[in-house]
């Protein structure tokens, strides 16, 4: 499916929202423009933030510029004009929450579908019953609520797992974050011994929908580390499964403020001859190839990536002819 820039717009205001109501302190313009707005200039920074922040207070999150003098500026919620106690909610603007949310009841990759679901069943009967995807998707409900359950409450999870190979094993993890990927759910996760240690080197990404079993373990509690980032463990379609090659990437210029912003932490960024190239670890090249055909990126090698970038293109050429 084809993202526009009215649905990176919905999910950059969206990010701000949460990363303004999570804040425990001001946050710092320079954090803004890099978390939310890389590759822009400071004048078009100040110019999307603006228009992103009157968005914000038309859904209630109002954000203030906390001056300090001699530095930058930081902002924060104003809490005494956001987070209304109550409103009304008339059918036109239930409507509009019912299609804006179908995509989330039916993505599986979203962890928190069900609470979704109960609470727009308050609003319309239209929710009330279980959609075919859900009733499918019945069996992961129980290890995604438990892991869900300790991922909040800071306990470690006991789990059934079976890799891609069809191995299962028991394991003890502490969950840290949720990701999701190509309609699947991910979980990040430490491996635990059983005196509930951290094993070093253990985090892993499991994939939900493999997960037999899950059950918290309320007597170990767990901490996410202090230098945790999901945006670490958060991999691009054709990074699911072991490394098998070094992709080099030629970033047209008109791509590169996109494919910086799909990359996240993943891969080198370096300058060669006057382009930009990325580096990055592949598992699939065929699904590397069908990336770079959709993104609009040049792989320069290896020479079975340039290859098989080169049939899908051809393909491409000959259904168009």
């Amino acid at each position: 499916m084809k993202i526009t820039k009215d649905d990176e717009r919905a999910r950059r205001i969206c990010s701000l929202a949460l990363a303004f109501m999570n804040a425990s302190a001001p946050i710092p313009s320079s954090d803004i423009a890099r978390d939310f707005y890389p590759g822009l200039s400071a004048d078009s920074f100040r110019r999307a933030f603006s228009r992103d922040r009157t968005v914000l207070a038309a859904c209630g999150v109002v954000v203030r510029e906390r001056p300090h003098p001699g530095d930058e500026s930081s902002w924060s919620v104003d809490e005494a004009s956001s987070y209304p106690d109550g409103a009304e909610i008339g059918a036109m603007e239930a409507a509009v929450l019912e299609i804006a949310c179908q995509p989330l009841i039916e993505d599986p990759s979203f962890p928190l579908a069900g609470e979704l679901r109960f609470a727009l069943a308050k609003l319309t009967r239209a929710f009330a019953e279980a959609s075919p995807l859900r009733a499918a998707r019945r069996e992961d409900a129980r290890p995604l609520a438990a892991l869900r359950d300790a991922l909040t409450e800071g306990r470690a999870a006991r789990i059934s797992y079976r890799d891609a190979r069809g191995r299962e094993s028991e394991r003890l993890v502490a969950p840290y974050a949720f990701f999701g990927l190509r309609g699947e759910l991910y979980l990040v996760a430490g491996r635990l011994r059983d005196d509930g240690s951290v094993v070093e080197g253990g985090t892993r990404t499991y994939r939900v929908d493999r997960m037999n079993r899950a059950c918290i373990v309320n007597d170990l509690p767990v901490s996410t580390p202090p230098d945790f980032s999901v945006d670490d463990w958060r991999r691009l379609p054709f990074q699911m499964g072991e490394t098998t090659a070094v992709a080099r990437l030629e970033l047209p210029d008109d791509r590169e403020v996109d494919v910086r912003r799909a990359a996240g932490a993943n891969g080198t960024f370096f300058s060669l001859g006057g382009r930009t190239i990325w580096e990055v670890e592949v598992s699939s090249v065929e699904d590397a190839a069908s990336w770079a055909v959709a993104e609009g990126v040049i792989p320069i090698g290896p020479a079975e990536l340039v290859e098989a970038w080169r049939r899908m293109l051809e393909g491409v050429t000959a259904d168009a002819s």
